[in-house]
């Protein structure tokens, strides 16, 4: 017997008792198993929207802060840059606070939530993420990317290193003594030894520093795929686009989007690290 049943999830599908399951009343409607528990996907539906609005809000900082990146081709020209965004910047009250600052902060606890629930392993359950492979890179490029803005700010600006130094007066970070690596008034120089040099003094200086070189380059790697992965998955999660044809074009999209991401993150690496001008830099020849 095939019976319907009012009120039910799926009311329009055919549901098959088992035999001999009845509710002991007269009419002998089937007493159904307990449901099966809900996809985790739909708890973490909340915080996972919270971290794609979040982290589709952050793109536009991304992709403004690797254009100025970019024009490191030209030590005057990247000067100019920081001048016009720090007058931007110094005339809108809060707006690092709010714009990058606070969304920062709740796109990495969000992210960390995820990653804590849902783990690292390749396989996560039958849940659609988007591919396997994805999802599995997506939750790995968080972590690095969530290491290489930690180092990123904590050594060019005044409230990392610069702070840990102040309390612990340890000599192998004297070289924050006075604040961050990065300043706003030799713009390119000061960054080029932020890519570079994180510390100078004691043996392990040279070491340090050669990992320091060459991870921001991983690091900018990592955020391009995160980037323009989160840009397409976060999109279907706020159903931005609703016909396949839409979303086939974002998809497109989102890949050159992350090519192109990682080729401009590359090519500012180069010129901050091994491009003539940053070598004179280095050499206090600029």
């Amino acid at each position: 017997m095939i019976t319907e049943f009012e009120g039910l999830p799926n009311e329009k599908e055919a549901i098959i008792p088992a035999a001999g399951k009845t509710c002991g009343c007269k009419h002998h409607i089937p007493v159904l198993e307990s449901a099966a528990p809900s996809c985790k996907c739909k708890k973490l539906r909340t915080p996972r929207k919270i971290h794609a609005a979040c982290g589709l809000w952050l793109t536009g900082f991304v992709v403004l802060h690797l254009g100025m990146s970019v024009s490191g081709l030209t030590p005057v020209l990247y000067q100019q840059n920081v001048d016009r965004l720090n007058l931007v910047v110094n005339s809108i009250p809060g707006v690092t606070l709010f714009g990058i600052i606070i969304p920062l902060l709740l796109q990495g606890t969000t992210g960390l939530f995820l990653v804590q629930r849902e783990g690292l392993k390749f396989y996560t359950g039958k849940c659609d993420r988007g591919g396997r492979v994805r999802f599995f890179l997506q939750r790995w490029t968080a972590l690095v990317v969530l290491a290489f803005v930690a180092v990123h700010f904590s050594t060019m600006h005044d409230w990392g290193l610069h702070l840990l130094y102040r309390v612990t007066h340890w000599q192998t970070l004297a070289r924050y003594a006075a604040g961050g690596i990065f300043q706003s008034g030799d713009a390119f120089a000061s960054t080029v030894r932020g890519f570079t040099s994180l510390i100078r003094a004691g043996s392990m200086a040279q070491g340090v520093n050669a990992v320091a070189m060459f991870l921001p380059l991983v690091g900018i790697w990592a955020t391009a795929f995160h980037v323009a992965n989160g840009a397409w998955s976060g999109s279907l999660l706020w159903k931005i686009f609703s016909t396949p044809q839409s979303k086939q074009l974002w998809r497109f999209t989102c890949i050159i989007f992350g090519i192109a991401l990682a080729s401009a993150g590359s090519l500012a690496w180069y010129w901050f690290t091994l491009a003539p001008n940053a070598l004179l830099a280095l050499a206090g020849k600029l």
